[in-house]
């Protein structure tokens, strides 16, 4: 059966749902001119030479040349396994963290709304000012947190902002050296980027993205767990199981489609940080121990101003995204468990 009469052509069904393309229209031309248009000029860019200040006249065709000087620039790959350490680091203690904070507010305690709310406060607050604030936090000198490490602790204040070793190699060499295996005038050095950890800078600007981003995830697991039965608790809890139990064999499964779903939109967000690195590590931090990509494509486009260069760098990017999403789609998508 045809969705509409053979007498009536597909004109015809446009005019008779004319209306609804009126409502569509305005939307749509918002889309192509402020999406659709720029993606399509920069796919477009990242195949010539285009500098600020160029003329159509002056910008020529260089097909995958700025591609090229990207795979071949020591540069880039500084920025990848920056971003990499980034996304290790911060996807898996945001869900963590997150899912725990979840299972606590989903509890019946008096003032949960109270507490939830204040857990969702940070994501709604702009990056600009949450960064600045935990400037402030990690400031060497009179920041709250070295104030509790020296002050309070004793253990002596860190450079936090300043520090260009991998948290890895430092808690390495400070065991190291409580162990007596590393002499104290020494330090351990790793070669492996991933095996040194995100900078101490860099790890700084994870734990300011995990207190932002942890409300925002904490209200879908929430939604994912009061959609769970509980008459699944009650019938495993008449069958003996206590809560660890529980949690692993009712909590976890039922709650896979949730959790998936977070994991996903938190590595697409890691991937593309910026604001928490441009406010809080200016120049990209120690050693460039915190620039990532979203950051040198930003040093190459709008300050060295080669938009070609930098608009191949955001397709790369991208190309990393979507790989990395088909993958765990690949590989994670198979293990989830539909009600």
């Amino acid at each position: 059966m045809t969705p509409f009469p053979r007498s009536s052509s597909p004109w015809r069904a446009i005019a008779r749902n004319i209306e609804a393309y009126a409502y569509l229209a305005p939307a749509a031309v918002i889309l192509a001119v402020f999406w659709v248009f720029p993606v399509l000029l920069s796919l477009f860019v990242s195949f010539t030479n285009w500098h600020g200040g160029d003329t159509l006249g002056d910008v020529k065709w260089v097909g995958l040349e700025n591609y090229g000087m990207a795979l071949q620039d020591p540069r880039f790959f500084k920025t990848l396994w920056n971003t990499v350490n980034y996304v290790l680091w911060s996807v898996p203690i945001t869900i963590a963290t997150s899912l725990a904070v979840a299972l606590l507010l989903n509890l019946r305690i008096r003032g949960v709304s109270l507490f939830r709310t204040a857990f969702f406060l940070p994501y709604v607050t702009t990056w600009v000012a949450i960064s600045i604030v935990w400037s402030y936090f990690f400031q060497q000198n009179f920041g709250l947190a070295n104030y509790v490490l020296d002050d309070v602790l004793g253990l002596g204040r860190l450079k936090w902002l300043n520090e260009s070793r991998g948290v890895v190699e430092m808690a390495a060499t400070g065991l190291g050296h409580a162990l007596g295996f590393v002499p104290a005038r020494e330090a351990l050095r790793f070669e492996n980027p991933l095996l040194q950890g995100p900078s101490l800078a860099l790890f700084a600007i994870i734990l300011t993205s995990v207190w932002r981003d942890v409300g925002y995830f904490m209200i879908i697991f929430l939604a994912g767990l009061q959609g769970i039965d509980r008459s699944y608790y009650e019938a495993a809890s008449i069958d003996g199981a206590g809560p660890w139990k529980r949690f692993w064999s009712i909590t976890i499964p039922l709650l896979s489609p949730v959790t998936f779903f977070v994991f996903i939109i938190a590595m697409i967000g890691a991937f593309k940080v910026f604001v928490p690195v441009l406010v809080m590590t200016p120049e990209g931090g120690p050693s460039k121990s915190t620039s990532t990509l979203v950051y040198f494509l930003y040093e190459e486009g709008f300050q060295a101003w080669r938009l070609g260069y930098a608009s191949a760098i955001a397709y790369l990017l991208f190309v990393i995204i979507l790989a990395m999403t088909l993958l765990q789609n690949r590989v994670f998508g198979r293990r989830v468990f539909y009600q």
